[in-house]
């Protein structure tokens, strides 16, 4: 009777061995915790399991309530991509190779969402020559500092010659200086960068025409309104000639064109307004003259639609 007993015991104790050898042999566990930027477990997150090895292997798991996960891989002796994919989230994709037989393997796979993407990406790109200085000259005209902020901007573009955001906010800030000879200066170094800068154009337009250059300015004017034929500044241009020239008759059809485009542009109100007032329309003119009050009150003509909705 004592034999049996040591036989079987025997036997179980060899058992037991065999079942461990078979577990060590290509077999390991892995766990871990799929989370966001801040650190808090996603819940429902899906790890998907492939590998380059294994042409037909796929297996996918999903994080529990405390959005973490466990997997046994049958074949550790095979390299997996394990992709990680949640609603909200940008995919996640990292190859892991954890050696056989073990059973400690713990991994944290991190999410982010689009936007926190964008923003390190812009954080990344501000930090480089050039973008370092642009965005320290954007801060400088925040505080109110133009010409700190115009002295960053000229070594933002000596740092990367072609920042054409660089030369479009000088030219902006020469032009709102009153120096429209630099301004003017300013956007053609622009344009030699970008022929087709909006901003650049503008000024270059509106600079050549306060410096006397018609011809120029024609040129440059014609450049944006190609570019922007439904914007209602370009509309508004386009009807300026023609007020200038003192022919109501060709200008209204472009300044109604101005206000189909935008209701609420100011300029394109009031020159409607006072059109309006000279053709005899004092009730028209009275409603253009008050949204243009409403919407621009702090406008250059705003004292005189004022004083013309007064006698309306």
């Amino acid at each position: 009777m004592g034999q049996r007993i040591t036989n079987t015991f025997v036997f179980l104790i060899a058992a037991l061995t065999a079942s461990s050898s078979a577990w060590a042999g290509p077999q390991a566990r892995v766990g871990g915790v799929v989370v966001d930027s801040s650190g808090t477990p996603i819940v429902g997150a899906t790890i998907t399991l492939t590998s380059a090895e294994l042409p037909t292997f796929s297996k996918a798991i999903t994080t529990d309530a405390n959005g973490e996960f466990k997997v046994l891989l049958l074949d550790a002796t095979k390299t997996y991509l394990f992709t990680v994919t949640a609603d909200g989230y940008l995919e996640h994709s990292e190859e892991i190779k954890v050696p056989v037989g073990t059973t400690d393997n713990q991994f944290t796979f991190e999410l982010s969402t689009r936007q926190e993407q964008s923003a390190a990406q812009q954080m990344e790109l501000m930090e480089q020559p050039g973008y370092k200085e642009y965005g320290e000259a954007k801060e400088l005209l925040a505080e109110g500092k133009t010409a700190e902020a115009r002295a960053r901007l000229e070594e933002a573009v000596l740092a990367m010659p072609d920042l054409i955001e660089a030369y479009e906010e000088m030219a902006g800030i020469d032009y709102d200086s009153d120096d429209y000879e630099l301004a003017l200066a300013t956007a053609e170094r622009c344009l030699e960068q970008d022929d087709e800068s909006i901003r650049c154009l503008a000024v270059a337009s509106n600079a050549a025409g306060e410096l006397g250059k018609t011809e120029a300015r024609q040129g440059y004017l014609a450049r944006y309104q190609a570019l922007n034929p439904d914007d209602p500044a370009t509309i508004f241009n386009q009807a300026v000639g023609y007020l200038n020239d003192m022919d109501d008759e060709a200008a209204r059809p472009v300044l109604e064109q101005c206000l189909a485009v935008d209701p609420e542009f100011p300029k394109c109100l009031f020159e409607y307004g006072m059109l309006l007032l000279r053709s005899g329309d004092l009730e028209g003119a009275k409603t253009h003259l008050e949204k243009y009050l409403e919407v621009a009150p702090d406008a250059p003509d705003a004292a005189t639609a004022a004083e013309t909705v007064k006698y309306l």
